[in-house]
């Protein structure tokens, strides 16, 4: 209940904000800053439920009212052209993209972006498409606000009689305790748990949980191949976003790298006849060392999530590989994503949080 009393103000505080136009002045700091605004989405739909809280899908029409005001107030170019850009004239530059390949952008997204001319770039991996499955940390989501606590299950260790606190046994034998309804806090340290573990035990694990539940995944579809090629045909770029997404930070062993990275690539050209050359890194995670091997893969653009305007004369100053920040939009409340886009909440926690001496923007590989 407080939750909802929250969101109720945070949306009254937003309506106002907009109302006044102080996104007006963002975006001229933006120019004046000369920052180019990267958004990343994730999923455009109107069908959402309790499973789905972490990272609900965007509503069909608040991602069109969105759209429509960016169109009106940003220059909105592909991220293949973001190289040599003017640094000063003119609205802010800004560049969408989407991250994991649901179908929901091609049903959803797509028209939208073709009626307002807007392009973009739809971030995929090659064997969630091959699958046709979403990424584990998705099923892990659904899976976990499916739970109910069973004594009788040996995935689960205990219960609190309530059925509010759930202990649930790890593929390593540790117990995990869940409160129901999961936070973004205990799914992240569940994930982190997890991510240690081998693909093969991981879904083993994954599949026994599932087995538990009653559970369908429609309205987490994937693209396919046929429906990547049409939004090729309607000129959306396609982007690597590793071969399974893997979070690559926790890979050490170089084969894999070789399959995640650069096996990524080469699966897209095979089925698209385009090598593409952005790579955005899964859940954002990346080090020096992997930012080389992309480079090394041919890719000369890596998208991270880093929740920051990207900087002009950073990229333009870039002769290989420059890693570029982006912001990711989720909220159903337009009006506040409207003013995330113009930089708002960037500048709000760097003036409250980190001061004014930092350098933002992004980097570019030295040597």
């Amino acid at each position: 209940m407080v939750g909802n009393y929250t969101q109720i103000l945070r949306n009254i505080f937003f309506d106002i904000a907009y109302q006044t136009g102080i996104s007006s002045p963002f975006r001229s700091m933006l120019v004046k800053n000369k920052n180019l605004i990267i958004l990343v989405c994730h999923r455009v739909s109107d069908i959402s439920d309790d499973i789905d809280q972490m990272r609900p899908p965007m509503p069909i029409k608040s991602f069109q009212s969105l759209m429509e005001q960016c169109a009106k107030t940003f220059r909105i170019i592909d991220i293949n052209d973001i190289k040599k850009l003017p640094d000063r004239s003119g609205p802010p530059f800004m560049v969408l993209t989407f991250d994991d390949g649901y179908k929901d952008f091609i049903e959803n997204a797509v028209p939208i972006l073709l009626d307002l001319g807007i392009p973009a770039t739809q971030s995929i991996c090659p064997l969630l498409v091959d699958r046709e499955t979403p990424p584990w940390t998705q099923v892990l989501e659904v899976y976990l606000n499916s739970l109910e606590a069973d004594p009788h299950n040996n995935l689960f260790s205990g219960a609190d009689p309530s059925l509010q606190n759930i202990y649930l046994k790890l593929p390593d034998g540790s117990n995990f305790e869940i409160s129901k309804p999961i936070d973004q806090k205990t799914f992240v340290e569940l994930c982190d748990q997890l991510y240690f573990e081998d693909d093969e035990t991981r879904e083993k694990w994954l599949d026994d949980l599932g087995k538990t539940l009653t559970v369908t995944f429609d309205h987490f579809s994937m693209m396919t191949w046929d429906d990547i090629r049409t939004c090729i045909q309607h000129g959306f770029s396609i982007a690597s976003h590793s071969y399974s997404h893997r979070n690559l930070a926790r890979v050490k062993e170089p084969a894999l790298l070789e399959t995640e990275i650069s096996f990524s690539r080469q699966r897209i050209l095979e089925e698209t006849g385009i090598a593409p050359s952005v790579f955005s890194f899964p859940n954002g995670l990346y080090n020096d060392s992997l930012l080389k091997i992309v480079e090394d893969s041919g890719y000369s653009i890596a998208l991270v999530c880093d929740e920051e305007p990207a900087n002009i004369p950073i990229i333009n100053d870039s002769d290989g590989l420059v890693c570029i920040p982006r912001i990711e939009i989720h909220r159903a409340h337009w009006k506040e994503e409207v003013l995330r886009s113009s930089g708002f909440h960037y500048q709000v926690k760097r003036i409250t949080k980190y001061g004014s001496g930092r350098q933002h923007g992004g980097h570019h590989l030295q040597g």
